[in-house]
């Protein structure tokens, strides 16, 4: 509840001194912009869905990242919708893929899986001597 508290704050201070400095003129087409933003981005998901797939298969991100990147970007997309310029902020944030990928290895556990095979070998290294 606390952090909704903070979130409504910083949401309605930000958003006064945007309109501080743009007058409301600026505040009306900063929403109207980031609205038509956030649907293009909607339409254009599975473009980077594509993308990220490719990156998942050259092992250059793992299967969490690519799930939690994916989910970045459409959340991130949804709050380019929803009206206010901290909203904005953070959903344009969330269209980073590095962004995405170090929230992702920030907060959410690690879950890779061993093979307990693997856990049954050792590496040996045998030296002989020459006589």
């Amino acid at each position: 509840m606390i952090y909704f508290f903070i979130y409504l704050f910083l949401e309605i201070f930000v958003s006064y001194e945007f309109t501080k400095i743009f007058t409301i003129f600026g505040m009306f087409f900063e929403v109207i912009g980031t609205l038509l933003l956030g649907i293009i981005i909607l339409k254009n998901l599975n473009f980077s869905l594509a993308e990220n797939m490719m990156r998942v298969a050259k092992r250059e991100i793992s299967q969490q990242e690519f799930i939690s990147i994916g989910l970045f970007k459409l959340v991130g997309a949804i709050l380019l919708i929803v009206p206010g310029v901290f909203t904005d902020i953070l959903g344009i944030l969330m269209q980073f893929d590095e962004f995405g990928s170090f929230i992702a290895r920030k907060f959410l556990p690690n879950q890779t899986q061993k093979n307990s095979f693997d856990d049954d070998i050792i590496d040996v290294e045998i030296v002989e001597e020459k006589k």
